[in-house]
């Protein structure tokens, strides 16, 4: 008896081991899912936006720069040289003045247009990295990216600069304003200036 009942008992687990192993090899493994695709059976993608491109190469900013921004600070231009940003498509204008009291003052308006955005991102940062001016701060509404810089020196006379740049997708603008005196120009005078150029120029540089 007990070596009967032994086998019995055997032969039911390998039965059961035997069915277990069935299963298992029947069970389907689920597949990875496939990703979503579109009516068309190409897999979907969140679109990334494409802002405009802009070329300055045909931009006249002598002619295009409208001064009234300068009218309170009473300057005479004395010259101007369209010299156009080197080593890069855009165009430029520099304007040199003189004040009521006959010190220099200066204007350099430039719009670069790199091919792509992520060359004119890297101009903007190198423009802040080699202008030895000290940081002002970011600016706020004027392009993607916007900062100024400010300056003061004493060549003989006081003389105070303002610089303000900024970079919209592949159109990157500067405008450093810089004027004489008996005593240092506000910050706060030139910025203002310096910024009513700026956005006029962001208007005028043309999209392709």
């Amino acid at each position: 008896m007990p070596d009967s009942l032994g086998g019995r008992r055997l032969g039911v687990v390998l039965v059961a081991v035997a069915a277990l192993a069935g299963c298992d090899a029947e069970t389907p493994v689920a597949a990875p899912s496939a990703p979503a695709q579109t009516s068309a059976g190409v897999p979907s993608a969140t679109p990334s936006p494409a802002g405009p491109s802009y070329s300055a190469a045909e931009l006249d900013l002598c002619r295009r720069t409208d001064l009234a921004p300068l009218a309170d600070l009473a300057l005479t231009v004395t010259r101007t040289d369209p010299k156009p940003p080197p080593g890069r498509p855009g165009a430029a204008c520099l304007f040199e003045m003189r004040t009521r009291s006959g010190h220099e003052a200066n204007l350099r308006v430039e719009a670069s247009t790199p091919a792509t955005a992520e060359e004119a991102r890297l101009l903007y940062q190198g423009t802040r990295e080699a202008t030895g001016m000290t940081p002002a701060g970011p600016v706020a509404q004027v392009g993607e990216e916007a900062e100024a810089f400010t300056k003061r020196s004493t060549p003989g006379f006081r003389y105070a600069e303002y610089m303000v740049h900024s970079r919209t997708g592949n159109l990157v603008v500067k405008v450093w304003l810089a004027v004489g005196g008996e005593a240092y120009l506000p910050t706060a005078t030139l910025a203002s200036a310096a910024l009513d150029i700026l956005t006029a120029t962001q208007s005028a540089v043309p999209t392709i």
